[in-house]
């Protein structure tokens, strides 16, 4: 159906629908209170598109996305979900090392990295060692260390199957109707950090029956800790997002769920980042 991106102000609130903007002002200081008209503006402009706030319907799917920053105005985390002229469907999240506007920039670099390489018609593996490069080149010019963990998926809606690569990504969660929950794991190293390495990129393919549900986090999520210091934890993730399918009417609901169950793990102390992305296929 539709993307709808919102960046959560703590305490967690799903039933508001505030503006970017309004986002911003709400977050706790020191967040978000320094800064300037043209910084808002700045900052409502990167969130707006490495979430792709504008709605599309895509055919054969339904998605919804939400993203917590835990400081500042901006972030390293993109979600992005890609409709291809040939009914094919990409989707994507990643999480870039550092924090803030510079963050920011770098993910940008991934999100519309994937995009280009992704409508070249590569395969999964391809996409990854095709922006690992220019991930790379772009590091060596601009004299900066970033890396970043990268999951992409292909969705062939024809043949009912998933082409996906993850650059150390955490594992992605798929549920099919009336089974165990499965775990895509890592198929590739970090992006950014191996000139060296192009031949570890991998992918996987797996079949895809109507409405089979994946759920994809950033790692915010399960290195989110309790106040005793506790770690929120793959299984608790795994967990949470297992009973909010079960009980799921849309994916709206399934990613509310599950930051609702991480921010009362960490009794709403984000330490990092978090973005969550719940797709199903029809």
């Amino acid at each position: 159906m539709t993307f709808d991106q919102r960046v959560y102000a703590r305490p967690l609130v799903t039933e508001a629908v505030l503006s970017p903007a309004q986002k911003l002002a709400a977050q706790e200081p020191p967040a978000a209170a320094h800064l300037s008209e043209q910084e808002r503006a700045a900052a409502e402009l990167l969130i707006r598109h490495l979430f792709a706030t504008s709605e599309h319907r895509i055919d054969g799917v339904e998605y919804h996305a939400a993203y917590a920053l835990a400081e500042g105005a901006v972030g390293g985390d993109i979600v992005d979900v890609f409709h291809f002229d040939n009914g094919n469907v990409a989707l994507s999240i990643a999480d870039i090392s550092g924090k803030g506007a510079a963050a920011a920039v770098h993910a940008a670099v991934v999100k519309y990295g994937l995009r280009c390489y992704a409508s070249e018609g590569l395969t999964a593996e391809r996409v990854l060692r095709s922006l690992d490069r220019v991930y790379i080149e772009n590091n060596a010019f601009e004299r900066t260390e970033s890396f970043a963990s990268v999951f992409v998926g292909i969705l062939d809606r024809d043949r009912r199957s998933l082409a996906y690569a993850s650059a150390g990504h955490e594992p992605v969660m798929l549920c099919r109707p009336g089974a165990a929950l499965e775990v895509l794991h890592p198929t590739a190293p970090l992006i950014g950090v191996f000139d060296d390495q192009n031949h570890l990129f991998k992918q996987r393919h797996i079949e895809i029956e109507p409405g089979t549900i994946l759920v994809l986090t950033t790692d915010g999520a399960t290195e989110a800790r309790s106040p005793g210091g506790e770690l929120f934890g793959m299984e608790r993730l795994a967990a949470a997002v297992s009973h909010a399918v079960r009980s799921a009417t849309t994916m709206e609901y399934v990613v509310g769920a599950v930051m609702r169950e991480v921010e009362r793990f960490c009794d709403g102390r984000l330490r990092d980042d978090i973005a969550v992305l719940a797709v199903r296929v029809f």
